[in-house]
């Protein structure tokens, strides 16, 4: 598939029937992830994979915003 052509329906899908079309729903479970991370033992991902599994979450979020409109 050429990277130009991201077919986004099974994202959008995942967003009818997991959150009923809110996309706000979904950011709110973002947060949550992002928080829960400091949870975790400190032995269970190294500094940079803690960091950067939150900084992938973050943009996630920050694109499903620009979608929304926010």
């Amino acid at each position: 598939m050429n990277p130009k052509e991201l077919d986004l329906h099974p994202l959008l899908a995942y967003f009818e029937e997991c959150h009923e079309g809110d996309l706000l729903s979904f950011v709110q479970w973002l947060d949550k992830a992002v928080y829960m991370f400091h949870y975790l033992p400190m032995d269970a991902f190294s500094e940079l994979e803690r960091q950067n599994t939150c900084h992938v979450l973050m943009e996630l979020k920050e694109a499903v915003l620009k979608i929304h409109g926010v």
